[in-house]
């Protein structure tokens, strides 16, 4: 599926639900192991949960969705089936963005791992007086660069999770903003989370769903990708003062 986005075709995954999502990779981890529906609920029965073959079925054909307790479960019940270690990150493992229901706004299926099965967030990053706690959470050497080119930018307000969720769903059109403004990619998205909470991609998006006309692309990315730039000067304008 492709869509046309000021004069350029962008490709585009179509999104998954998230209990088909779940559904389909319990199904695939129980056929690559070779295993029988029949073990999987006997594997369940042994530490007490009332499963039967009936409804495993129905959960791997998307018919029945898990509850918050059957989800964190089902790891534990497979890995004991399997006769190998499943966590929650492998029932959540895949390339299209996820959805809740057919007409609600899509999340890149990496966020959703990530926030699932992430470690728990408890410090604001600009916080000055955590800023060291904060840079040792970062994962690596490239994430905390980008955290302090986003503070050097005057665009700090934005909160750790806030920034990682745009970042999850950026695109080219935060690409092509980044090299016309001669800015890192990372200042676009921060800009962008600092207004919409999400990326520039998830808010056009949004708003071209809204709209229900594609045509009208062009337009609401133009008007999105001002505002972006309007922000980034806006920010870039106390630091320059203060350096005059």
């Amino acid at each position: 599926m492709a869509s046309e986005e000021m004069g350029e075709v962008v490709e585009t995954e179509t999104a998954v639900t998230f209990r088909d999502l779940v559904a389909s990779n319990v199904s695939r981890l129980r056929e690559a192991a070779q295993v029988s529906v029949e073990r999987v609920v006997k594997a369940a029965n042994s530490i007490g949960l009332d499963w039967n073959a009936g409804w495993l079925r129905a959960v791997e054909h998307g018919q029945k969705a898990l509850s918050a307790e059957e989800l964190v479960a089902m790891p534990i019940v497979l890995s004991t089936a399997l006769a190998h270690r499943v966590t929650l990150a492998d029932l959540l493992l895949g390339d299209a963005p996820v959805v809740w229901r057919p007409d609600s706004s899509p999340i890149a299926a990496s966020y959703l791992r990530e926030i699932v099965t992430g470690a728990p967030f408890r410090r604001h990053f600009t916080d000055a007086a955590q800023d060291a706690t904060a840079l040792l959470m970062a994962s690596n050497a490239a994430a905390v660069e980008k955290m302090r080119t986003v503070r050097e930018a005057n665009l700090g307000d934005v909160d750790v999770r806030t920034l990682g969720r745009a970042e999850a769903g950026s695109g080219a059109a935060e690409a092509r903003l980044a090299r016309r403004l001669g800015v890192p990619e990372i200042i676009v998205i921060a800009a962008a989370a600092s207004l919409w909470g999400r990326s520039l991609s998830d808010e056009r998006d949004a708003l071209v769903r809204a709209n229900g006309s594609k045509q009208a692309l062009a337009t609401i990315t133009r008007r999105l990708t001002n505002d972006v730039t309007k922000r980034i000067n806006e920010a870039a304008e106390p630091a320059s003062a203060s350096k005059a």
